[in-house]
């Protein structure tokens, strides 16, 4: 293997940009690995970890941008140098005018674009918290996508905004929708009277997406990030969101999703969203608290959007079953591989979590730091596949695939590769893929479309994450799954 490294000096990019390059210059053959990041320490500290910046690599600073490529050999991995550089170079062609370029902080960003009322922050931790006090301090609300922001930073931020009549959504916000407006990995869907306000994102993605597809709409989706219902920041924005949605006319029944809260902050939400006066939908996972009146506690996400739908006077039908689902299945082990948290910690509850079942979540910190988030690159979920192939305990292989804006251009395309070699190592006798597509036929990757791919290369395709999970259960205990 060959090593090729340069520097962009003073090249600031956003980072969900730079995952994009990075997946896009990893296809070319003979590259095994690509990592675009700023020079912060952590950044360069990751590329030491994954040893992919040598010593004899040039200094860099927080302002320059570090691309190394691994490859298998040199003239491979120079090529892809300069795809790297290509692509980042279409990014710049196709952004805004130059003008609005030359901004170095968010502040001047601001006063340039004096209509805008929402930054979208996506920089290395150690530096988000300032731009988004920058962005509070210009009068924004703060779309937070970061992550390794601390909690006690989180909660100042998120109290200083509450004293400015203004929201931070996160930090780790992957998902929202403002005025039919999408933010960061979200799905395209009608606009309707449904408003939900989410700590998981790919939980949003879920609701949203469901609420689409079962004909209603939705209004907002405020992401507050993960950790908004953690005892230290007090649902400060869940707060807000409830507050913002009970005053807003076109929304008729809110929704509250998050993954396990502090059962206090969960008790003060609950409350809160009773003096709305309006229908409220809750799935809060792992909640075992007394559910005050006024308020419906559902236990799954389709749950919620089909609740939802049924309080706004939507028709509320139920989502079919899987296509082609053999009777049953090898009785074994169930190995979840997911690129969405909410989703995997959904799954794991229907399956359980206890050997011999095991779910990872590639989208946690442990997997992204330095790296593209899964539903960008599945290159690292998709290793794991393969190597589910060789594990002989491992009856069913569950997965999740995740579409909309930001999000890979073809999953079930960068998915073939790992599952025709499953099939070339397991068959298709004792090892099933049991596969949900999160996302809307408006989406640019097309539902129907991935779902008929994901058919072809022999899984079983399932409306929901919940129906997924309860396939993949009743084939590993060779019931039937019909």
């Amino acid at each position: 293997m060959r090593l090729a490294w340069t520097v962009r000096r003073n090249s600031y990019f956003d980072s969900i940009d730079l995952m994009r390059v990075a997946e896009q210059a990893r296809q070319l053959a003979g590259v095994t690995e690509v990592a675009v990041v700023m020079g912060t320490a952590p950044g360069r500290s990751m590329l030491a970890e994954a040893a992919m910046w040598p010593p004899e690599a040039p200094e860099a600073g927080p302002s320059d941008l570090l691309i190394c490529v691994r490859a298998s050999t040199e003239t491979v991995a120079h090529r892809a140098l300069a795809r790297v550089e290509e692509l980042l170079s279409a990014s710049r062609d196709g952004g805004p005018a130059r003008e609005d370029v030359v901004s170095r902080t968010t502040a001047s960003a601001a006063r340039r674009a004096a209509s805008a009322n929402i930054a979208v922050v996506a920089v290395p931790g150690a530096y988000a918290a300032l731009d988004a006090h920058q962005a509070l301090s210009a009068g924004l609300h703060v779309f937070l996508f970061s992550d390794g922001v601390s909690l006690a930073d989180e909660a100042a931020l998120k109290r200083r905004a509450r004293d400015r009549g203004l929201l931070v959504m996160g930090p780790e916000c992957g998902t929202a929708i403002i005025n039919g407006v999408g933010l960061g990995f979200a799905n395209r869907v009608r606009r309707g009277s449904i408003g939900v306000i989410g700590a998981s994102g790919t939980g949003i993605q879920e609701v949203t997406s469901l609420v689409h597809r079962l004909g209603a709409g939705v209004s907002h989706a405020i992401g507050t990030g993960g950790r908004d219902l953690h005892a230290a920041v007090g649902g400060l924005t869940t707060l807000q969101a409830i507050e913002a949605l009970a005053a807003d006319v076109a929304t008729r029944a809110v929704v509250v999703v998050s993954k396990p809260p502090s059962p206090v902050v969960a008790d003060t939400v609950l409350r809160a969203a009773v003096e709305t006066r309006k229908p409220v939908v809750a799935c809060l996972l792992g909640y075992e608290g007394a559910t005050p009146g006024g308020v419906r506690a559902v236990a799954t996400l389709d749950e919620a959007a089909s609740t939802a739908v049924g309080l706004t006077g939507g028709a509320v039908r139920a989502l079919g079953r899987p296509r082609s689902a053999p009777a049953s299945g090898a009785r074994g082990a169930v190995r979840g591989l997911y690129a969405g948290g909410s989703l995997c910690d959904e799954a794991r509850r229907i399956v359980g979590g206890s050997p011999p079942h095991r779910f990872v979540d590639f989208g946690a910190e442990e997997y992204t730091r330095g790296r593209p988030h899964p539903i960008i690159d599945p290159s690292r979920r998709n290793a794991a596949l393969v190597d589910a192939a060789d594990d002989p305990s491992v009856a069913v292989i569950l997965l999740d695939l995740v579409l909309g804006d930001c999000a890979h251009p073809d999953p079930t395309g960068a998915l073939r590769p790992a599952l025709t070699e499953v099939r070339a190592r397991r068959g298709s006798r004792d090892l099933t893929v049991v596969a949900h597509v999160v996302g809307t036929d408006q989406d640019p990757q097309g539902l129907e479309k991935q779902e008929e791919s994901l058919r072809e290369l022999g899984a079983i395709v399932c409306a929901s994450n919940r129906i997924a999970a309860e396939t993949a259960r009743a084939l590993a205990e060779g019931r039937d799954a019909t």
